[in-house]
């Protein structure tokens, strides 16, 4: 037995990227011309230029880009946003087809009771996949320092139980939880500040929306990890964040707490 999914990238409200937009982009990428990217996936110009000028006009950043500025017929090449997605289009493809041979090849049924079993929501908004690089123990807790995909290296504090229970160990996969109001904000131009914060972050607003009482306010840290943090309106109006801001985040390592997988 076999089993086959597609898979669809939603980038935002308005562009989803499909299987078909996918090869194309790669065909682009390969050829830097639509009419020769056209041409390999077997569809008409017209219908290979209509979808890339859609999806390029209404994703968060272009998605392709003139070899030679605004020049006309200088041919086309992706921006690096859009070879990122790509690279992530294909993890999670590759992930996805290992983890659907797994069930399908699973006789006595564990894989699918497993997930019968799991029933679990986070509330918590952030969540970072990170390595685990070190383990400090104590008294009662335990540190553990982790690096994330750019290789910044953030820490949390657990107790010692969860550290043996979660069966934590140098080199492991772990997820960072932690909630948007544990996040702390700050302008890069406030050079008077100190936290005591472990952890600090740097990364550009891509977001910031008034709410009734608070501002949610999200912000890129690079390689598409994207950190919320839930500040009040007085606080935003008053630190003047708009999106484009250089700004710096901190978080107290006790307040981000570790899962894994089983």
């Amino acid at each position: 037995m076999k089993a086959r999914i597609n898979l669809e990238l939603i980038l935002n409200d308005e562009v989803v990227l499909l299987p078909k937009h996918i090869k194309l982009l790669k065909a682009l990428d390969e050829t830097r011309s639509i009419t020769k990217a056209a041409t390999v996936v077997d569809i008409s110009y017209k219908n290979a230029w209509d979808c890339l000028d859609l999806i390029n006009s209404k994703a968060d950043e272009p998605l392709i880009l003139r070899v030679d500025g605004k020049r006309k017929n200088s041919g086309s090449e992706l921006s690096q946003y859009a070879k990122d997605i790509i690279d992530k289009y294909d993890a999670i493809l590759k992930a996805q087809n290992h983890f659907l041979n797994e069930i399908c090849n699973d006789l006595d049924g564990d894989i699918i009771s497993n997930l019968k079993g799991i029933n679990m929501k986070l509330s918590a908004k952030n969540q970072l996949q990170a390595t685990i690089t070190d383990i400090e123990i104590g008294a009662v807790n335990a540190q553990i320092t982790a690096k994330l995909s750019d290789g910044v290296l953030l820490k949390s504090i657990i107790t010692i139980d969860s550290q043996k229970e979660l069966n934590l160990e140098v080199g492991k996969e772990i997820i960072f939880v932690f909630k948007a109001s544990s996040v702390i904000l700050a302008k890069t131009d406030d050079k008077e500040l100190k936290i005591s914060a472990a952890n600090k972050l740097k990364g550009k607003v891509t977001q910031a929306t008034l709410g009734a009482v608070n501002a949610k306010i999200s912000v890129n840290i690079g390689h598409n990890q994207i950190i919320h943090a839930i500040i009040t309106n007085e606080s935003a109006q008053d630190m003047r964040i708009n999106v484009g801001d250089e700004v710096e985040l901190f978080i107290k390592a006790s307040h981000i707490i570790i899962a894994t997988q089983a």
